[in-house]
């Protein structure tokens, strides 16, 4: 099993809601112009999580930490060389 789980641009809110929820972030990949990949360190807990945010219950986290990740990842994406 891959030690990393891995999101592109489009999937940017999930990707948010990761991060907001302490699973850490290994590294931000470019692909093109127009899309890059995230990748996440695989924990037990990210399959609970995924299914937590496609029930939509992610938002019982609290708003401002959301938002403040998604500012973060898309400030790590715009960052990239």
């Amino acid at each position: 099993m891959s030690t990393h789980e891995t999101y592109n641009t489009s999937d940017l809110p999930q990707a948010s809601f990761l991060h907001a929820a302490g699973i850490p972030l290994v590294k931000i990949e470019r692909i093109d112009e127009r899309r890059s990949e995230f990748q996440f360190e695989h924990t037990a807990d990210i399959q609970k999580l995924l299914q937590i945010f496609a029930s939509g219950r992610e938002v019982s986290m609290v708003p401002s930490r959301l938002l403040a990740s998604h500012k973060h990842l898309k400030s790590l994406l715009w960052s990239q060389p």
